[in-house]
């Protein structure tokens, strides 16, 4: 069986993350302008991997009070994110130079080859080869 996931971030500056995740080797899927002519949601990708980032309205009151709740937490707030592919090495030659805030540099562990950075929002963005997987 096959399957995909995405997931969504919210975020002050879609314009801004989209920068960042293209300058790490992603692409973007999909754009959509706010009534202000800026990007209020936009999908990057890299292989089957995409990340959906949708800025946080100015008028909350737009929206339902859990929606408002969920997206009045912090930015990042404990969320580590993994991006499981073969070119591990590759994105982490882009992350260095596009001086991406790398958390914790690349290397082997028990579990694969990894990588950790800090995206524009503070969410916790981990690149990882499997031990065993793309051999």
């Amino acid at each position: 069986m096959k399957a995909e996931m995405s997931v969504m971030l919210n975020v002050k500056d879609v314009e801004r993350s989209v920068k960042f995740y293209t300058a790490l080797g992603f692409d973007t899927r999909w754009e959509t302008k706010g009534e202000d002519d800026r990007l209020a949601y936009a999908g990057v990708g890299i292989g089957e991997a995409v990340i959906a980032l949708g800025r946080i309205p100015k008028n909350p009151r737009s929206m339902s009070k859990d929606y408002a709740d969920w997206v009045g937490t912090p930015l990042g707030a404990g969320v580590m994110i993994t991006i499981e592919l073969k070119g591990v090495e590759k994105v982490y030659r882009s992350a260095q130079k596009a001086k991406a805030p790398i958390d914790s540099p690349l290397s082997k562990r028990l579990y694969g080859t990894a990588f950790m950075l800090n995206d524009p929002d503070g969410y916790v963005v981990r690149f990882l080869r499997p031990t065993g997987v793309y051999a």
